[in-house]
């Protein structure tokens, strides 16, 4: 079942890299049984990894490695707080 959970309101920088761009993040949870696959379908993603929440976690400590756009970052640090994987 989807679960509306949280609402994130952050500045970013513009693709130009010129000004702030505001944006609002709505955040839902949905938990999916163990053997399920997403398969990308709109071109927004190449591919899904499944990823424990240690190897999350220390991946995102490692922000120059590229791995996270920002906006995907900060759901991700919502979910580990809310879930109590992390502190805020």
């Amino acid at each position: 079942k989807l679960r509306p959970v949280s609402c994130i309101s952050y500045q970013g920088f513009n693709p130009d890299r010129w000004g702030l761009k505001p944006d609002v993040l709505f955040c839902f949870d949905l938990e999916l049984p163990p053997d399920f696959v997403p398969t990308p379908v709109d071109g927004e993603v190449a591919c899904f990894t499944l990823m424990s929440i240690d190897e999350i976690v220390k991946d995102l400590r490692d922000w120059e490695n590229g791995n996270w756009k920002p906006n995907v970052g900060v759901v991700l640090v919502d979910f580990l707080i809310r879930h109590g994987f992390v502190s805020a």
